[in-house]
């Protein structure tokens, strides 16, 4: 093993190909070492399988409708619906009477999680009081708001004439989130408000820089005790809201006159600036004001089309909804939603146990399907002689079978808990089916089923989302190699040129190295990234002109136009780089899981600030692209049957300029033959040792033996 001795916490520096060949200024030296430091990580732990529930989704379609499926053509709709009909509903899943009741129901559940909001905001000191109990309780945070009397449902009151009963305890988990979640923030705030009236030069450098110190996050994720994995986003988040507001006052304060273009804040702070000094005056004043006085929060409230179903953890009639394996078609199930009071279903005559307060939907289950064709594709590997796409194949069947029998569980559980309330409420119990159905429900207690769902509407499309149990330790060690074989480190690291080069340590000190890259995907990305920078310029040249000659009216159509086509635009990116995110990280675990890798390091680029000359890399790495990735592959990691993941996050100072073999300082250079610096340079060349290795593979070998005393700089969790 080969020492490093990190002398300076300056951030990884990966600019892109630039012409100079010398340096601004020469490099520290560093003092080589012969012994590496021995570093605490999560090697230790055993491997076992995550309690994470994996997330599926599926299509919600209206109940007449031909689901569609591979192979059987796309049908838009069936003849069952009126001819005259078909137009209107084109393509669409579920038509318009079933949306216009979602609709309905959904905008009764939003009501009363605003009404829940607003009644706690009502008092500042009762507000805090139910965060502060929010913060201290376990599991299931409804029982917090529950227990308050102004939050009762009663059938009568306002929640009543609303929301049943077990969907306004949905309600409240929903609010007690929002509730949790806006305390956390208010204390950040405040926490941040202490810290810039206490220091006027860190006020200036949150409103001069183009980026929020990261210095000044972690002083504010540092005054909260009880920290998360998300605490350095939600210390960023506070950072933000205090800086816009503050950019509103100062804008205030300047008004825009007659063919003036308006100054930014930081403009208005420069050293030249004929503002500077007032401007400063204006922040600090306005910032020790919201110390005395407080900081003008808002009353959070909810918007999204979104029903929970998480805080029902009973399999009866009571949760609201209801599944149905359809007797006539195959793989498919039907789903009963019953509707709040005063909203009734159009179809009357259903099968269902909310009788006529009833939306019913069906959806396909496309388990059985899939993993038949991933059996069949993994017997061809085997013929082929491929074994580890074999292995890969066979596990994903197998995770496929796994939740198809959940979701039989979870049907079979309400169906059978349903026939016992009706044999107990006959006037004549039979004793023997009474005991027979407790028995088969017990069993099926203890079997492995699915968690509540999730209905979501987002355009004229209903997805449910049903949370699914990991593959257990039988399914593991069945399909997967002993997991004691799992002992060896791998180090990741964010190339310049590629989405992610992976090095895995061997025991003879020799390395694995994959280069992972979807430089078509990027290309395309790129491409679209290029035309959103043409829009946006257009559209606020636009914008700026309208707004100086008809202040305050409609803006025109082709303005609006322009906006929309923006809009389409970044969703594309946005669809390519889940496409890229999801590749990716397939790519890496499985190569991972090949080689018997146990923990994967990344680095951390969650507070990066991209330096001048970096061009699309900087926005590549600012963006959560790299989040994605690493989500990714935590996610997948977690059904193989590693405990988080197995993923730490390390600091990657000067990870790409040290030598992995002896510690010195090395250059970026052109090529393997050239020892000339050039930086953003493809290899790496050590003087010392007169090796040159590929930048980045000498990154990923150095990410894994990442050091700072006297703790390890290795965080495990997720990063969004």
């Amino acid at each position: 093993m080969y020492g490093l001795i990190y002398l300076d916490p300056e951030k990884h520096n990966g600019e892109e190909s630039m012409n100079k060949d010398s340096r601004r200024r020469p490099r520290e030296q560093m003092v080589p070492t012969s012994v590496r430091p021995t570093q605490q990580t999560m090697d230790d732990f055993n491997c076992n399988p995550t309690s994470t529930f994996q997330v599926q989704k599926f299509s919600l379609n209206s109940y007449s409708r031909v689901v569609a499926r591979k192979g059987m053509g796309r049908k838009p709709a069936t003849s069952i619906i009126p001819c005259e009909m078909l137009q209107k509903l084109g393509g669409r899943k579920c038509n318009n009477l079933d949306l216009s009741v979602l609709s309905q129901s959904f905008s009764n559940y939003r009501k009363v999680v605003n009404l829940i909001l607003e009644r706690v905001y009502s008092n500042t000191e009762y507000a805090n009081m139910i965060g502060q109990e929010l913060e201290e309780s376990r599991g299931m945070v409804y029982l917090v708001l529950r227990k308050e009397q102004r939050l009762k449902w009663k059938p009568d009151n306002e929640f009543g004439q609303l929301v049943y009963e077990r969907l306004y305890r949905n309600a409240l988990e929903t609010a007690a989130r929002i509730i949790y979640t806006n305390y956390t923030r208010q204390r950040l705030v405040n926490s941040l408000l202490d810290i810039l009236t206490s220091d006027d030069k860190q006020l200036l450098r949150l409103m001069s820089n183009r980026r929020i110190p990261s210095d000044l996050i972690r002083s504010v994720k540092d005054t909260v005790q009880k920290k998360s994995n998300g605490s350095y986003h939600y210390a960023l988040s506070a950072c933000r809201q205090v800086r816009k507001v503050l950019r509103i006052k100062v804008r205030e304060a300047y008004p825009l006159e007659e063919g003036e273009r308006r100054k930014s804040t930081r403009e208005l702070l420069e050293k030249d600036s004929p503002e500077k000094f007032q401007t400063q005056t204006l922040i600090i004043d306005q910032v020790r004001e919201w110390k005395k006085k407080g900081f003008p929060f808002l009353v959070p409230t909810f918007q999204k089309d979104t029903v929970d179903f998480a805080a029902s953890t009973e399999n009866a009639t009571g949760q609201g909804y209801w599944f149905q394996l359809d007797p006539k078609r195959e793989d498919e199930i039907i789903l009963y939603i019953k509707t709040p009071p005063g909203i009734t279903g159009h179809e009357l005559d259903t099968p269902s146990p909310y009788k006529s307060q009833t939306v019913r939907l069906r959806f396909l289950d496309w388990f059985p399907r899939k993993a038949r064709r991933a059996r069949r594709k993994a017997q061809e590997a085997r013929v082929q002689g491929k074994q580890q796409r074999a292995i890969q194949l066979d596990y994903r069947a197998a995770r496929f079978e796994d939740m198809s029998q959940q979701l039989e569980n979870t049907v079979k559980l309400q169906q059978f808990t349903r026939e016992l309330a009706k044999e107990r409420a006959q006037p004549i119990k039979n004793e023997v089916r009474i005991q027979y159905l407790k028995t088969i429900i017990q069993v099926l207690k203890k079997s492995r089923r699915s968690a509540p769902p999730i209905i979501k509407i987002v355009g004229k499309k209903v997805t449910l989302t049903i949370p699914f149990m990991s593959p257990d330790e039988d399914l593991l060690r069945t399909v997967l190699p002993a997991p004691s074989t799992r002992k060896r480190r791998a180090g990741v690291d964010r190339g310049l040129r590629h989405s992610m080069v992976v090095s895995v340590k061997n025991g003879d000190d020799t390395f694995e190295e994959i280069m992972i890259g979807r430089q078509e995907l990027f290309e395309k990305r790129e491409k679209l990234r290029q035309e959103t920078r043409v829009l946006m310029s257009q559209i606020a040249r636009k914008r700026n002109n309208w707004e100086k000659k008809h202040a305050k009216q409609q803006p025109p159509a082709n303005l609006l136009k322009k906006e929309q086509e923006l809009e389409s635009i970044w969703q594309k990116v946005r669809r390519l780089d889940k496409e890229i995110s999801h590749q990716v990280a397939a790519e890496t675990v499985w190569f991972c899981e090949q080689h018997g890798v146990k923990t994967i390091y990344f680095e951390d680029l969650r507070s990066f600030q991209g330096k001048g000359g970096m061009r699309r890399h900087s926005w590549n790495l600012s963006t959560n692209l790299w989040g994605m990735m690493i989500e990714g592959v935590r996610y997948r990691r977690e059904a193989l049957g590693h405990k988080n993941g197995g993923i730490w996050l390390v600091n990657p100072a000067w990870t790409s300029q040290t030598c992995h073999v002896c510690g010195e300082r090395g250059v970026r250079v052109e090529n393997e033959t050239s020892t000339s610096e050039r930086k953003g340079g493809e290899y790496f060349h050590c003087s010392k040792c007169e090796e040159h290795f590929h930048a980045d593979v000498n990154a990923a070998r150095n990410i894994m033996y990442v050091q700072q005393p006297p703790k390890p700089s290795a965080v495990s969790g997720r990063t969004a």
